[in-house]
């Protein structure tokens, strides 16, 4: 049995979260968008890979726990610390807040942090994990 997380995010802009996972290397799954207002997406679903992926959904100002924007912590496992560096280049293109730069861990493989326009902590790296 293959087991997979499938972290779930509400966003303020649906469209910048949206160019922030293609751009990460994110694959549209699934898009459902709101009839009345095209701007807001109702749910969304992201692959990574092969069993990897994101749900994202726009705010809805309905109170509930699952509501919440920011705050969230998601590391992003790339193939090459080539890859690394490239995606530092465009993250920091795009404007986004660079919390730690890229560099090469004494634990393995090369990282960076950022935190996107609703205040997620985004990793991006080449470390797999032990």
């Amino acid at each position: 049995m293959t087991t997979t997380v499938f972290p779930a995010l509400r966003t303020s802009d649906a469209q910048a979260t949206i160019s922030l996972l293609l751009t990460l290397g994110f694959t549209e799954r699934l898009l459902v968008r709101n009839e009345d207002d095209p701007t807001v997406v109702e749910h969304a679903e992201f692959a990574l890979g092969d069993t990897g992926g994101i749900m994202i959904g726009s705010v809805r100002n309905d109170g509930s726990a699952l509501d919440a924007v920011g705050g969230s912590s998601i590391y992003v496992v790339v193939d090459t610390e080539r890859e690394v560096d490239r995606l530092y280049q465009e993250i920091v293109d795009m404007g986004h807040a660079i919390v730690r730069p890229v560099a090469t861990q004494e634990h393995g493989g090369r990282e960076f942090d950022f935190r996107d326009h609703d205040g997620n902590s985004w990793g991006v790296g080449s470390y797999r994990g032990a």
